[in-house]
């Protein structure tokens, strides 16, 4: 698979990461799609994977801040926690095709997430389809505490 890379477009935002690295970076996998994420704290690395699944998805620029949902999960531990939430992002757009744009990471332990994502049904007409991902998986998965915070990988089922 060619190595691809999607930059974060934040608003006019200043990044809350270095400004010269992205938040999160597609990774060269055989047959699925693997990113590596960043954050400077671990709510912020929950958030960039949020970014990361949506511009898997689709074209993060053209979806707008038309409703808001709210996401609670509980997990065994901090990377079942991260599979578990990009899965109920799945199944958010599965369901209705609700994408996020905005993440916010309201409350997070090793065990429990609660979060904000604001964001809309995917319009074909607006938005234009890129990758399907079936699943996010426990292959090669990770969690490590790094220089600057926090680095992740995960790997996308699709």
């Amino acid at each position: 698979m060619a190595n691809a890379i999607i930059s974060l477009v934040h608003d006019g935002k200043k990044p809350a990461t270095s400004p010269r690295r992205r938040p999160y970076r597609q990774l060269p996998h055989t047959a699925d799609l693997a990113w590596r994420l960043w954050g400077a704290s671990l709510p912020e690395l929950f958030e960039n994977a949020g970014r990361a699944l949506s511009a898997t998805l689709t074209d993060r620029r053209y979806l707008r801040r038309r409703a808001t949902r709210t996401v609670r999960l509980t997990a065994i531990d901090r990377e079942a926690l991260l599979v578990d939430w990009l899965n109920h992002l799945l199944y958010l757009f599965d369901l209705d095709g609700f994408l996020g744009r905005d993440f916010q990471v309201v409350s997070l332990t090793d065990e429990r997430l609660q979060a904000r994502v604001t964001g809309e049904s995917f319009d074909p007409a607006r938005h234009p389809s890129r990758t399907g991902v079936k699943a996010a998986t426990f292959h090669q998965l990770s969690i490590v505490p790094a220089p600057d915070g926090w680095e992740a990988t995960v790997v996308l089922d699709l």
